[in-house]
C-alpha cells in the first residue's frame, strides 16, 4: 500500500464517519451541546491529521469536480 492509497482509506472513513455523525435524516434524542462541540473538536483533530500526513508524505490527490 503506498502513502496516497493510505490518506485515500483514510480520508474515505473519516467522510463516513463525519456524514454518519451529522445525517440529518435520523430522528434521535438531543445531545448535550458540550457533548456536540466536543465531538466537532475531535473531528477537526482528525481533519488535521489527515492535512498533515497528505504533507508529510506529499500526497498528491486531485480536486473533485
Amino acid at each position: 500500500m503506498t502513502a496516497t492509497e493510505k490518506y485515500l482509506a483514510m480520508n474515505n472513513e473519516f467522510c463516513r464517519l463525519r456524514d454518519a455523525i451529522f445525517n440529518p435524516n435520523v430522528v434521535e434524542a438531543d445531545e448535550d451541546e458540550q457533548i456536540q462541540q466536543s465531538v466537532q473538536m475531535a473531528l477537526g483533530v482528525l481533519c488535521q491529521y489527515l492535512d498533515y500526513y497528505k504533507e508529510l508524505n506529499k500526497v498528491h490527490t486531485r480536486e473533485k469536480k
